[in-house]
C-alpha cells in the first residue's frame, strides 16, 4: 500500500517566516515606543515660588519665574539661560552670584520649565518661541538695547539662535558646556523615530501621567548627570536643581534638530567665550566646544581641567576669574 509522505518545509521558508515574524514584532515595538514617548503631555501648572526674591512676569501668554540681582542702573544686563531644555535656573545655584557686584543679572525659567507656568499643549514649546520669549524680556521687561547672554548646555543653543536672530542686541555671548545649535542632529525624522526605542530599551517607557513622567525624568536626569561630574563626591552640587518637564524637554529638543547654521555662525559679529569641562561628555565636552568656537569669528575657548558639565560649580574660583576677565 502506497504511503503519502508529508511535504517538508524548506529551511529557506523557515528563515523567511522567522524574519517576517521578527519584523512584525520590531515594527509593533517601535510603534508602541513612539506612542508611549510622544503621547505624554506637558503638565498643567501655574507659576510656582514666584514671590519673595522672585516674581512672576507675563511673557507670551506664560507667567514666568523671574529673579534679578545686582545694580538696576546697569545698562547692559546679563541674562542667564538654563539648560535642559525644560530644566530650571535653580541649576545655576550660587555659581553666578559674583556677577551681581558689577552687573544686573537676570535669572528666569523658560516657558514650560522649572517654576514657570506649564501649559498642557506640546506645540507651545519650540526653540523659535523661546527666542521670541527672550526678545520680549529684553524689550518689554529689561528695556535694554543690548544684553549679555550666558547659556549653559541647551541654553547655549538658545543663546546662539537668539544671537543669530538679534545680533544688534547682543553685546557679548558666553556658552558653557553648550550643545551644538541643532543638538548635533541633522536627520530629525530618523532620530525622532528611533530615539523613543533607545529610551524603551534603556530607562523604559515614561509614565503616561504628566506629573509622574516629570518625576521619572528628573530621577533619570540625575543618574545620567553623575558621570558628567569631574568628582562623583560633588553630587550635592547638582541635586535639588529645580523642577524638570519631560514633555518640554522632548518638544524643544525636537525643534532644535535640522540645519547646523554653520554659514550664519561664521558671520556672527558677536564676541564669544566658549567654556568646557574636561570631564564632560562628548556632546558638550572639549571637542564639541572647540568645534563651536572654530565656527565663530571672534571666539575665546576656555577649558576647566577639574570640571565636568558644571565648571561654574566645580571650579568656582577659576570660573569667576575667567568670566570676569572676559566681561571686563
Amino acid at each position: 500500500m502506497e504511503q503519502h509522505r508529508k511535504p517538508r518545509i524548506s529551511r529557506k521558508r523557515i528563515i523567511v517566516g522567522a524574519f517576517l515574524a521578527l519584523l512584525i514584532i520590531a515594527i509593533a515595538f517601535i510603534g508602541f515606543a513612539n506612542f508611549a514617548y510622544y503621547s505624554v503631555l506637558p503638565a498643567d501648572l501655574p507659576c510656582r515660588n514666584c514671590s519673595g526674591d522672585a516674581k512672576a512676569i507675563s511673557v507670551g501668554g506664560f507667567d514666568l519665574y523671574y529673579r534679578e540681582t545686582g545694580p538696576a542702573s546697569d545698562p547692559v544686563p546679563v541674562v542667564l539661560l538654563h539648560g535642559g531644555p525644560g530644566h530650571s535656573s535653580l541649576s545655576f545655584k550660587q555659581g553666578f552670584d559674583f556677577l551681581a557686584r558689577d552687573h544686573r543679572v537676570i535669572y528666569y525659567d523658560q516657558r514650560g520649565s522649572g517654576n514657570s507656568q506649564i501649559k498642557p499643549d506640546p506645540s507651545l514649546y519650540t526653540i523659535d518661541l523661546l527666542v521670541q520669549e527672550l526678545e520680549s524680556i529684553r524689550r518689554d521687561v529689561l528695556h535694554a538695547d543690548k544684553i549679555i547672554v550666558i547659556g549653559h548646555s541647551a541654553g547655549g543653543a538658545l543663546a546662539q539662535r537668539y544671537a543669530l536672530a538679534y545680533p544688534e542686541h547682543v553685546q557679548l555671548m558666553v556658552l558653557i558646556s553648550s550643545i551644538r545649535i541643532n543638538n548635533g542632529v541633522g536627520l530629525p525624522l530618523l532620530w525622532d523615530a528611533f530615539s523613543p526605542v533607545l529610551y524603551a530599551v534603556g530607562p523604559g517607557f515614561p509614565p503616561a501621567d504628566p506629573g509622574q513622567a516629570d518625576a521619572w525624568f528628573s530621577k533619570l536626569n540625575l543618574l545620567t548627570s553623575l558621570p558628567r561630574l569631574a568628582d562623583p563626591a560633588n553630587r550635592s552640587l547638582i541635586e535639588d536643581s529645580g523642577y524638570i518637564s519631560f514633555a518640554t524637554w522632548r518638544e524643544v529638543s525636537r525643534s532644535l534638530e535640522g540645519p547646523d547654521y554653520s554659514g550664519a555662525l561664521r558671520k556672527l559679529p558677536v564676541k564669544t567665550l566658549v567654556a568646557y569641562g574636561a570631564a564632560d561628555g562628548a556632546a558638550t565636552g572639549k571637542a564639541n566646544a572647540s568645534a563651536i568656537c572654530d565656527l565663530l569669528p571672534d571666539c575665546t575657548l576656555a577649558g576647566f581641567e577639574h570640571s565636568g558639565h558644571w565648571p561654574f560649580l566645580e571650579e568656582p574660583v577659576k570660573f569667576e576669574e575667567v568670566l570676569s576677565s572676559f566681561l571686563s
